[in-house]
């Protein structure tokens, strides 16, 4: 029988230092400070530590800040787009903000690191963004339809009512809106 290793999360000792120090050796990181400093900085607060292990810690933490400044770069995209365009709906301004990195991703590509790309792979990546656009023009399609279809029935419903219960009221809205629609031919 074989046995599955469950992968437990490496703490390397910036994570063992107490909150206080492991802020300001992130602080310290992100403002410039270089390893040999932030050794002197801890040393000083009585911790003993290798330039190896806070490089071992800047490497991880400064790639999740990378990742948590593109989210946030991506999010405020988002929220411009959705600004500059107040009836655009969210998935239409994902879409939109997807394919604006996909266009940037593909040209900033050389020709060499083209060839290593699979093109199925570029194929199936283009068809997912049509297939998003094409299925929620569909959704727009539709539900224009069935909003227009609603609003036929009440309509309906509303001007029976009317012709039966006040035929006066009936026989004016009817000329209103025949004239109405006659003005807008004309014009």
């Amino acid at each position: 029988m074989m046995e599955t290793k469950e992968r437990r999360r490496s703490t390397g000792k910036v994570d063992r230092l107490p909150p206080e120090l492991k802020d300001t050796v992130e602080q310290m990181l992100l403002t410039g400070c270089t390893y040999k400093e932030i050794v002197a900085f801890l040393k000083e607060n009585g911790e003993e530590m290798s330039q190896m292990a806070v490089c071992t810690y800047a490497r991880k933490y400064l790639a999740t800040v990378e990742m948590i400044n593109v989210a946030q770069n991506n999010f405020s995209m988002l929220m411009d787009e959705m600004n500059r365009y107040p009836d655009l709906d969210t998935s239409e301004a994902l879409i939109r903000l997807a394919s604006h990195h996909v266009m940037n991703a593909l040209t900033n590509v050389d020709e060499e690191q083209m060839k290593d790309v699979p093109v199925d792979k570029l194929i199936r990546e283009t068809n997912g963004l049509i297939r998003a656009a094409a299925y929620k023009k569909r959704i727009e399609v539709q539900n224009r339809d069935n909003y227009e279809a609603g609003l036929e029935a009440v309509k309906s419903l509303v001007f029976e009512a009317m012709a039966k219960e006040k035929p006066d009221l009936y026989r004016q809205v009817s000329e209103y809106l025949n004239k109405k629609k006659n003005e807008g031919l004309e014009g």
